[in-house]
């Protein structure tokens, strides 16, 4: 099977240049223009816009994307299959999660996982929800590491609830207190996490009617800590976010009412997963590395 013009195309899709997808596929670049040329005469349109500055998706290319990713995943299943049955281990592993999870957890999986496995490589992708739905979506990756408090169209593992808890200034005036109860939200400037997008503390807040001041809105939870800890406001985190090394000025606080979120793996079928997929999903849960489900 020879899917070399598929991962020419996807290899610069990626990368944003012809150069870059020859660096990455051991080609030379006019080998790899020749390959993509080649896969839009056969399809009767183009795939990417060329320029100075690199090359980019069109219409077409954007559509066809997660398709060629599904047939050059279909191959990769069929070679680990068959090396399975030669008693060997190899393929590759394209995993997202958010950044705290990519933090906390991957690198202790990874390195336990590749000292069992070694031949098997693993790519790692960080994002926001809305990232790693798209990243999905696309086939970027074969499974994913986060929350989703709406029902999606994936197969899903559950691992663990964590917590929200409200995180405030050493010295607010609630810092020593036992609870925080959301509704004083009300009455704070808010910084809120993955660029203002955060659902679970949108569900949060509309639950007791309340619309925040969004006074900053920040890509991840250490930039949102650092500037709690300068007092410019408070924000609402689930616990496995907040850094363990976090300083000393800055407090937790259980929130009032009580709320949870669901942290799992998501992939496309558990059934057509890769038996390289497989055997990380079976080490991500039985290793404890991940903890297991928690009750509330």
């Amino acid at each position: 099977m020879d899917t070399s013009r598929y991962q020419a195309f996807l290899s610069a899709a990626e990368t944003g240049s012809i150069k870059n997808a020859a660096e990455e596929l051991g080609y030379t670049p006019s080998g790899v223009s020749q390959l993509i040329k080649a896969l839009e005469e056969e399809l009767g349109f183009t795939l990417l816009y060329r320029s100075k500055k690199g090359v980019s998706l069109t219409l077409e290319g954007r559509r066809l994307r997660p398709t060629i990713r599904e047939i050059l995943e279909s191959e990769n299943r069929l070679f680990q299959t068959a090396s399975e049955m030669r008693g060997l281990s190899i393929g590759a592993i394209n995993i997202a999660a958010y950044q705290c999870l990519a933090a906390v957890w991957m690198p202790s999986l990874i390195s336990g996982f590749q000292k069992k496995y070694p031949n098997i490589r693993i790519q790692l992708y960080e994002g926001t929800q809305q990232d790693i739905l798209q990243y999905l979506d696309e086939r970027t990756v074969n499974l994913a590491f986060f929350n989703c408090s709406d029902t999606i169209n994936y197969d899903w593992l559950p691992l663990m609830k964590d917590r929200m808890v409200a995180v405030l200034p050493k010295d607010h005036p609630m810092a020593k207190n036992e609870v925080f109860p959301v509704e004083a939200c009300r009455y704070e400037r808010f910084i809120m996490p993955e660029h203002g997008q955060d659902q679970d503390v949108f569900d949060m807040l509309d639950e007791v009617h309340v619309k925040p001041d969004v006074y900053l809105s920040t890509f991840d939870s250490f930039t949102a800590i650092a500037m709690i800890e300068k007092g410019l406001g408070i924000s609402i985190m689930n616990e496995i976010s907040i850094p363990t090394r976090t300083s000393r000025d800055i407090v937790t606080l259980p929130t009032v009412p009580e709320h949870y979120i669901e942290m799992g793996i998501a992939l496309p079928s558990i059934a057509q997963a890769s038996p390289a997929v497989k055997k990380f999903i079976s080490y991500a849960v039985e290793s404890g590395i991940c903890k297991a489900i928690q009750k509330q």
